[in-house]
């Protein structure tokens, strides 16, 4: 089993209904959970609009920085949501 964010690239995956509330920081945030079965591997992604809204595709993915080298301001609080 794998467990990643929900970019855009696993549009194959499913919506399993289940969502949570998470607390980051002073804030309350609600995540749901997708899942797919590939090459014998169940694959669990977490989906919130924050690790969407600064990826734009496959070939054209800037997940952690705009540029090699340079982080996203946010990266802090988007991981430590993904890691909750």
């Amino acid at each position: 089993m794998t467990i990643a964010p929900r970019y855009d690239q696993y549009k194959d995956a499913w919506d399993t209904s289940v969502s949570i509330e998470i607390k980051v920081g002073d804030r309350k945030e609600t995540v749901r959970f997708f899942h797919c079965f590939k090459r014998g591997v169940d694959r669990v992604f977490v989906d919130h609009p924050i690790f969407l809204e600064k990826v734009w595709g496959k070939t054209g993915t800037k997940i952690y920085g705009p540029a090699a080298g340079d982080d996203y301001q946010d990266n802090q609080l988007r991981f430590s949501l993904f890691c909750q």
